[in-house]
């Protein structure tokens, strides 16, 4: 096991945490394996087919905008999911 004991701060903004959060859960691992392994040069595959990974996140977005949402919004991105799913 190697002993990893060097941090190394990166600042971001929201939006970009959020996408690197979003890569490194598609890829089935931490946000620090994630960017450790794109940064070391390693290949990553994804453990999802995008397809998935894209219901995934409009089922992710629904559910943290929900309470700012109409209902006919709410009704109208179900729908669209559904659709994905039913291609």
């Amino acid at each position: 096991m190697r002993n990893k004991t060097q941090g190394i701060n990166v600042r971001v903004t929201p939006e970009e945490k959020e996408k690197l959060l979003q890569n490194a859960d598609y890829c089935g691992l931490s946000l620090s394996e994630y960017l450790r392994s794109l940064g070391l040069g390693k290949d990553l595959k994804a453990v999802t087919n995008e397809k998935n990974y894209s219901i995934f996140r409009m089922l992710s977005e629904l559910k943290s905008n929900a309470d700012k949402l109409e209902k006919h919004e709410i009704a109208r991105r179900i729908e669209a999911i559904q659709n994905m799913i039913n291609e």
